[in-house]
Formats: structure tokens, sequence, C-alpha cells
């Protein structure tokens, strides 16, 4: 089954690359290069950001026990944002703008969990990150005033969305995102009792701050590398857990698989929208997209579960 949604994904992948504002005819050899050097690692890279953002909104979800934890709500994006901004506002090589998400992003998963009084509580270290989120975004609001100047970049990059891709990056991001699979593949048993209250866990021989600082960690990095390349991405890790665990069984090992597959097909529907909607040959930003999505859906959860919502 699993080896069926790869086949999927990179049939996925090959139909995106006949999709933009403009048609390509691929016997061409002109177009043959702009196929293999634009839109093939694009459409790999939008992929595996999303498989990025669904991995970590899968890992906040389910070590947090709250539906509605992502990497907003825990602080992670704006966080890691703050750092991509002032890097950007501040005219630093965009070579830079990576290492500056990174730091910001760890900082800010270092203050909710002090905060929060070291993982003792998942309920709390949500409301730390909304505090944390509300902050970051407030101090964004004055870099964009200060540097008035860079406002047109920093506002563009904050609605999310890819431009040239190299293969360096392509790289990096893959090694990322295989290494972070891996490690979270590896604790699934363990992380999943984690799902269950602490008492529970801790029956179970889990060191709870152990397990629940390394996922949180992981989850962060995959946040910092994801926002620090393609801006800010929303509702792509709140909605693919849910349609993850709606569909296959609710255990760690299968929700981190899914929801890394369906978080990348998801970008990479949006992104292939966002480059074709417009004949002219602009393009959508990608949150822009995702945020319609993620309204709709969470529009339609409201309608068709509201009576499970009040009279649970």
């Amino acid at each position: 089954m699993r080896y069926l949604w790869l086949l999927f994904v990179i049939i996925a992948i090959a139909s995106s690359l006949f999709f933009g504002s403009v048609k390509l005819d691929i016997l061409s050899g002109d177009n043959f290069d702009i196929i293999t050097n634009l839109r093939l690692p694009r459409a790999v890279f939008s992929f595996l950001i999303g498989a990025m953002l669904g991995l970590s909104g899968s890992v906040y979800q389910l070590v947090l026990r709250n539906p509605l934890a992502d990497s907003f709500t825990t602080g992670a994006a704006s966080s890691s944002a703050l750092g991509a901004v002032f890097a950007i506002a501040a005219g630093f090589s965009p070579v830079y703008v990576p290492p500056f998400a990174f730091l910001t992003g760890i900082l800010g998963l270092w203050l909710v969990y002090k905060l929060s009084g070291g993982a003792k509580g998942a309920v709390t270290m949500i409301l730390c990150g909304v505090i944390v989120n509300i902050v970051a975004s407030s101090i964004m609001g004055f870099i964009k005033f200060y540097f008035d100047e860079s406002l047109s970049s920093v506002v563009f990059w904050l609605m999310g969305g890819f431009s040239y891709i190299d293969y360096y990056e392509l790289a990096i991001v893959f090694l990322v995102l295989t290494a972070a699979f891996m490690y979270l593949n590896g604790r699934a048993a363990v992380l999943d009792m984690l799902v269950f209250d602490d008492s529970t866990a801790r029956t179970g021989g889990v060191n709870i701050r152990k397990e629940r600082a390394g996922a949180f960690v992981t989850a962060t990095i995959l946040v910092s590398v994801a926002v620090s390349y393609s801006g800010l991405i929303g509702f792509v890790g709140l909605i693919v857990p849910h349609i993850a665990r709606s569909i296959f069984r609710p255990d760690m090992k299968t929700n981190l698989y899914y929801s890394m597959i369906f978080g990348g097909l998801l970008l990479l529907g949006a992104d292939t929208f966002a480059r074709s909607a417009i004949s002219s040959g602009a393009e959508l930003p990608v949150g822009i997209v995702t945020a319609v999505i993620g309204g709709i859906f969470f529009f339609y959860i409201l309608v068709k579960r509201r009576a499970e919502m009040w009279h649970d």
C-alpha cells in the first residue's frame, strides 16, 4: 500500500511539470531545459516542503494530544519567520536566511519549553506557543515598519511561495526530511505512549521530558528549514494529520508516514495551481492557496461535526 502511494507521488510530480502559466512542448530542446532546471526541482521541492510541514504537524498533534497543535499554535513557524524576516529586511545575503530562521526557531522552542515548565503539560505548551506567536508577529510588524525599503520583499515572503530552486537547496531539504523521518519513525513506538496521559506513559517506562523534547526539537527543525526556504505557509501541518488519521490507523508510525505523503501532495497541488491560475505569467502566493483550502476544510468540519464539538 505504501509503495502504491509512492508511485502516485511520482505520477503527481511528473504531471505537475506540464502545468504553468506558459504551456511547454516537452519535445523542444529549450523547453526540456526549462522542465529539468526549473519546473522539476520546484515540483520536488514543493512536495518536500509540504512533507516537512505535514510531518511536523503530526508530531505536534500526537505528542501534545491536541488536534489544533501545529507549527503556528506552538510558535515554531512565527519564531522561525522572525529570524528570516530580519535577515531579509536587513539586507543579508539569501544564504543567511535559513541559519537565521533556524536559530530563532530553536530559540522560540526553548522559550515555549521554559515557559511551560519543561513539558509538564501539553495544554500549557500550546498556550505558551500562542504567546510566542503573538510576540513574534508583533516584532515582525515592527521590522516591516522600520525597514520600509524592504517592505515589498518581506510581505511577499511572508505570504509563502517558491521562486528559483536549485538542486543544492533540494538536497539540503531532502537530507533534513529523511533524517527527521528516520528518527521519528524509529521512536514511533515510544512516542505512541505520549498519546496517553503522562502517568500511563511513565508506567510504561517512558522518559516523558526526553521524548517530548526530542520530538519537539525534530519537528521545529523541520518547520525552521521549511519556513526559511518557502516563507509562511499555513494549514498544511494542521489539516493533513486529520486526514491521515481519518483514513488510516491513528498509531504514530502510520500517521507520520501518511501525514508526510499527504502534506507533500497538498503543497504540490497548491503550488501547481498557484503558478497556473494566472495566464499572464504572474503567480499566486502559495500561502494564499493553502489558506483558502484550510478555511474550506475547517468550515466543512464545523458544519459536519457541530454537534460533536458542542456536545461531546
